[in-house]
């Protein structure tokens, strides 16, 4: 398995777990723990607006004291969706991650959103990539 041969679209997630941007804050943190993931993309009717993630919640949302039965995810997530092409080599993907000092990137084919890759399936490509030598 080579770095630059091993694709983003092998270890995204195609299921993409997402929360409206008129849910409150509460709500998230149940979709989190319910779909056991660390990242929700916020939608606005059928578009993905942007992202809201559990440190972004906790440092954003809980430690400021915002009231989070009240507080609309609007209010925090991050508007600005990092993309990576689904094509592109998992090495791409975590420079990008690394650049923007994320740990969540969406994945685009074109301008479709198609998955998400974090930073736990780069791990598992790492892990994966060392085991085979």
């Amino acid at each position: 398995m080579s770095a630059e041969k091993s694709k983003v679209y092998e270890y995204m997630h195609a299921d993409i777990a997402s929360i409206a941007v008129e849910a409150t804050l509460q709500e998230a943190s149940r979709v989190f723990t319910e779909k056991g993931v660390g990242a929700l993309l916020v939608k606005e009717g059928q578009d993905y607006i942007g992202i809201i993630s559990e440190t972004r919640l906790s440092r954003e949302g809980i430690a400021k004291g915002l009231n989070v039965e009240t507080t609309s995810v609007r209010s925090i997530m991050r508007a600005d969706l990092i993309t990576v092409e689904f094509d592109q080599s998992v090495t791409a993907a975590r420079e990008v991650m690394k650049a923007n000092g994320v740990r969540h990137l969406i994945v685009k084919e074109g301008d479709k959103i198609v998955g998400i890759i974090t930073l736990s399936d780069l791990i598992r490509y790492y892990a994966d990539f060392f085991e085979g030598e």
